[in-house]
């Protein structure tokens, strides 16, 4: 009897939703009694239960009858068949019925589907019940429970926090959690037989060796568990020999060293300060220009303006050490396809690796001191001056000419189990359209600020959502939350779920939000953002109040635009070059998700600092957060109101807010400074700008006759709002060429993707910047048709771009 009522209750959801998806109710019911009689192994997904596919019994299916043996299931699906058969051809008819009513009333509603004032006053609801329900005490003690140990991905640690993650957020009601496995390539250093930089002489004794750990400063910092200072993928070796200082070790300063010193770093350890590029590309550079190895290090010019450091300040001390990966983009073992139990992998000897062949190891300003001020040379030019209290000299060598320097690195690489949590909450009207939240749990040692505090704030907003759905309050569009892991060793746990669910996301996804953390400083926000999501970023800002209580200016926007406004004046400052330094970066360049990452941050013009001081070392503890980042949680509130409000904005309005104008005039202004800087020599070399002008001017055309439709749309049907969405969701999508970039398949934003020269930051029209870089600064005169082959993709890219936003538009 149990069956036979199942399959009509089932049968008058499906009719249900026919209404709402145009399914056929008949094909329904067939698919229903196919999957209950075994024929489908897939399973419906009840709202209202929690579970994950590692634990059966909590899973959202209640329809399997493995159970019954064959005769019974027999029965059953015979029984089941005939009577779906009634129940479809019955189910047809009222659903025929239902039509008819719901076209005659059609003439009457604006809106449909759960659109319309009810809709919207719920959602106005929705975000005052966020707004007032976020808890900052809440947030403390998540951020005290996460750092509570290191959480590096691959260690105990690390495999504790994504158990941690899973429970609170099953616990919190979301339909559904899931934890997602990916076996990768990791790296780390060698406990037993640590890596070494040292001053010897001649007879091989050391003269001086900097620390292999860095004391601990707090009651947290004396932990076994924490890991010693080392890069990531930074390849086993030893180098010895003289020392060359390098400034930042970009390519520039090695060239300056060529052009106008006459130095050659050939043969030689080169010593660079941390900052201004990835440190993975000071690395591949100084392997160019032929150095045997690179010590890096954080000078207080750049990470200390304070005269008391950490733990009487937030100023790194003298023994704090930035640790980091050196490393590419996601496993490099399964480049392109994730990381699976089916997916071949390379030999380790054909990847990445294998081209890297020299060693690198970081180490804090006090042992770098002892180094740079033994070294000879020329004094090298203001700008390349740190603050240590030395004489910075370019080298080769020691003023003792018996001294040398050797760095021995012991790094190993491993394949490793990281996993991700993923939690859901299924959109009521478009299930099919995703608006996601991500942040990464993984730490270098306890990483109070980078990410876990952004990880304590998502995990309250999840607590709060799970809440709203018990008041019947459910997105339009479904949430996705994300919590990855090895994102320290590059991106490698979002990069593998990007790229086992790339066709999805490709063609559903609304929005990225991303959170690598909620607050180094309590002074102001930052957002990199897709130009299409700067109005939502804006719109949300607006509603949600200032962090600091006594100030003038009532809420966040407010702040922002005072204290971080753009050129004009006019609205908060946000950049477009999203980089690849944290998770957004697979998202935006590869999927052509439109994304965003934002933080609040310090005063820039107050300190001309390259990040928080404590970046990546053992000092950033829960102590270090508590006491002088953000003591009463007030900006780590803020964020979480702010991620959550945009989060529920996008998934719930009807028309999405997003503006492809401002996309056309940021390629408006990149092109004239494209010409402005090479108009000339590309007149020369006869580069077709013209077509590009031409494209351009089409983009701009396009974008302004779509958004005058938007502003005066008429038909609101359910049917025209989607177009128009999707029609905005793949217009990111148009500047994504599968190609890739020169030489950087991985990479395929036309738009926006990391410099060649420093994976940090972006370039606008990349294959155009870099490869005009390459015939500049390397002399590379050879590569005039590929900049004239990248100027065409360019302007193939902008005019398709503006084919997307057409009616037919072929």
């Amino acid at each position: 009897m149990n069956n036979e009522y199942d399959a009509w209750r089932t049968c008058i959801n499906y009719m249900i939703l026919e209404t709402q998806t145009g399914e056929d109710a008949m094909q329904m019911t067939h698919r229903y009694t196919r999957l209950r009689c075994g024929d489908e192994e897939d399973e419906i997904r009840t709202e209202g239960r929690k579970g994950t596919e590692a634990d059966p019994d909590t899973t959202f299916s209640n329809l399997s009858i493995s159970t019954m043996d064959n005769e019974k299931k027999k029965t059953v699906c015979s029984r089941l068949v005939l009577g779906g058969i009634v129940v479809g051809l019955v189910c047809v008819g009222i659903g025929i019925g239902i039509g008819y009513a719901a076209r005659g009333s059609s003439q009457e509603q604006t809106h449909v589907n759960g659109d319309g004032p009810a809709k919207e006053a719920q959602t106005q609801d929705a975000i005052e019940v966020l707004l007032n329900s976020l808890d900052s005490t809440n947030i403390k003690e998540n951020l005290r429970r996460y750092t509570s140990r290191p959480r590096m991905s691959g260690t105990a640690g690390g495999d504790e926090i994504v158990d941690i993650i899973a429970k609170e957020w099953r616990d919190s009601g979301l339909d559904m959690v899931r934890i997602t496995p990916y076996d990768v390539l990791m790296s780390y250093p060698n406990r037993t037989n640590p890596n070494t930089v040292q001053l010897t002489a001649k007879d091989g004794t050391v003269m001086f060796e900097a620390a292999t750990f860095e004391a601990p400063l707090d009651a947290e910092g004396n932990n076994s568990e924490v890991v010693p200072p080392f890069n990531a993928f930074a390849v086993a070796g030893v180098a010895e020999g003289d020392l060359v200082y390098v400034n930042y070790g970009r390519i520039e300063d090695f060239v300056f060293l060529g052009d106008n010193k006459s130095l050659s770093v050939e043969g030689k350890i080169v010593i660079a300060r941390y900052g201004k590029i990835f440190r993975g590309d000071k690395v591949k550079i100084a392997q160019q220009f032929n150095a045997t190895g690179i010590i890096m290090y954080t000078d207080p010019a750049d990470f200390n303006m304070g005269n008391s450091t950490y733990p009487n300040s937030w100023w790194l001390p003298g023994s704090g050490v930035q640790r980091g990966t050196t490393g590419p983009d996601g496993d490099m073992l399964t480049m392109f396809y994730p990381a699976k139990d089916y997916t071949y992998r390379i030999p380790k000897s054909e990847s990445w690796i294998s081209d890297s062949t020299i060693p690198a190891q970081p180490i804090g300003y006090g042992d770098a001191q002892q180094f740079l001020s033994a070294m000879k040379g020329e004094e090298v030019p203001v700008s390349w001056r740190g603050k240590l209290p030395i004489k910075y000299r370019f080298g080769p060598g020691f003023t003792n000419t018996s001294l040398s320097a050797r760095l021995t690195v012991n790094n190993f690489e491993e394949v490793k189990t990281v996993r991700n949590v993923i939690g859901y909450i299924r959109g009521e009207v478009e299930p099919d359209r995703y608006v996601m939240l991500g942040n990464h749990h993984d730490s270098w040692v306890f990483g109070a600020i980078d990410p876990l505090s952004g990880s304590a704030a998502l995990t309250e907003i999840i607590r709060v959502f799970g809440n709203l759905l018990t008041q019947g309050l459910r997105p339009r569009r479904t949430l996705v939350f994300g919590s990855w892991g090895a994102e320290e060793h590059g991106l490698i746990g979002s990069t593998e779920w990007v790229e086992e669910h790339m066709k999805v996301l490709y063609e559903r996804t609304v929005a990225y939000l991303n959170v690598d953390y909620a607050c180094d400083y309590p002074y102001t926000l930052v957002a990199g953002s897709s130009p299409l999501l700067q109005d939502s970023l804006y719109q949300s800002a607006k509603k949600v109040p200032n962090p600091e209580k006594n100030s003038p200016y009532k809420t966040l926007y407010d702040a922002w635009n005072v204290r971080l406004p753009n050129s004009d004046k006019t609205e908060p400052s946000v950049y477009y070059s999203l980089g690849s330094g944290s998770d957004m970066a697979t998202f935006y360049q590869r999927a052509g998700v439109p994304s965003v990452d934002m933080w609040f941050t310090y005063d820039e013009n107050r300190w001309d600092i390259l990040s928080y001081p404590t970046y990546h070392s053992a000092y950033e503890t829960f102590e270090m957060f508590s006491r002088f980042i953000d003591p009463n949680f007030n900006y780590t509130l803020a964020m979480a109101q702010m991620w959550s409000v945009m989060a529920w904005d996008l998934s719930n309005v009807e028309l999405l807010p997003f503006d492809a104008t401002r996309y056309a005039t940021a390629i408006q202004n990149f092109v004239a400074s494209l010409k402005k800087d090479f108009g000339v020599v590309w007149h020369q070399q006869n580069v077709n700008i013209d077509a590009l002008d031409s494209a351009v001017r089409n983009l701009t055309t396009s974008t302004n006759t779509f958004k005058n439709k938007i502003n005066s749309l008429a038909d609101r049907s359910p049917l025209s709002i989607r177009m128009l969405n999707d029609k905005m969701i793949q217009f990111e999508r148009a500047f994504i060429d599968p190609e890739g970039l020169p030489d950087r398949r991985i990479y395929k934003h036309v738009m926006f993707a990391p410099s060649l020269y420093d994976s940090y930051s972006d370039n606008s029209f990349p294959g155009v910047v870099d490869t005009m870089h390459d015939i500049q600064l390397n002399n590379r005169t050879d590569k005039w048709g590929l900049l004239k082959q990248q100027v065409s993709v360019a302007t193939y890219t902008i005019q398709s771009a503006a084919n997307t936003l057409e009616d037919i538009g072929l």
